[in-house]
């Protein structure tokens, strides 16, 4: 049975569009940060922040639609409590990719050789769970099983970020790098991986509603 009990078609849309903003921003900060590892000029990478800016705000626009029509909509309060977490999961992961870039762009933060690659590999498992987390709350709206499997998935790969979080954190302070240079590469570190962090918060809400509908 359809999470959004009733049929409510017209919902079920405006929350799937936000999910689907939300993956578009993260996608836009992924493209940023490549951009960072390519060493491109501050200026390109100040346009893929506002890029970034500009989809995080299409985002909001649908985010506030979404919550105005479950506030006027017939769902147990329960439920429309559930899917206002679930919208608020969702707009927290769209504010922390933006928040990247800001980083990027403000901050001329450098990525030195040996990272590149581990924060590669960082930003192409957190699109992925992004991709999964999208799915986990699409199937918990479809009253589909399959979202227990997506959860597990977004929590498998937020093991795997932390994993190469503390592999490129012990590359970095092993180098001969300018202490103040560290402390801006840590600090952009833990902005990027607080990304995969919310995806699985947000697959941890998916789960809690699956539980307590099979109560």
């Amino acid at each position: 049975m359809s999470f959004t009990t009733g049929g409510d078609q017209a919902l079920t849309g405006l929350l799937l569009d936000h999910l689907g903003k939300v993956r578009a921003t993260v996608e836009a900060m992924a493209e940023g940060v490549r951009a960072l590892l390519a060493a491109k000029p501050q200026d390109e990478l100040a346009e893929l922040a506002r890029e970034t800016h500009l989809r995080e705000g299409q985002a909001d626009d649908v985010r506030r639609e979404a919550e105005q029509a479950l506030v006027r909509g017939a769902l147990f309060a329960g439920r429309r409590r559930t899917l206002l977490n679930l919208i608020d999961g969702a707009d927290r992961l769209a504010n922390a990719a933006e928040a990247v870039m800001d980083y990027v762009a403000l901050q001329g933060v450098k990525i030195p050789e040996l990272l590149r690659p581990l924060v590669e590999e960082i930003v192409e498992v957190t699109l992925a769970q992004v991709g999964d987390v999208e799915g986990c709350v699409a199937a918990l709206l479809a009253g589909s099983a399959e979202a227990d499997r997506l959860a597990e998935a977004v929590e498998h790969a937020e093991g795997r970020v932390d994993d190469l979080e503390r592999r490129a954190l012990t590359r970095l302070f092993a180098t001969d790098l300018p202490l103040a240079e560290k402390l801006l590469i840590r600090d952009f570190l833990a902005m990027l991986v607080e990304i995969s962090d919310r995806a699985e918060d947000l697959s941890d809400l998916v789960l809690t509603a699956q539980a307590a509908r099979a109560e």
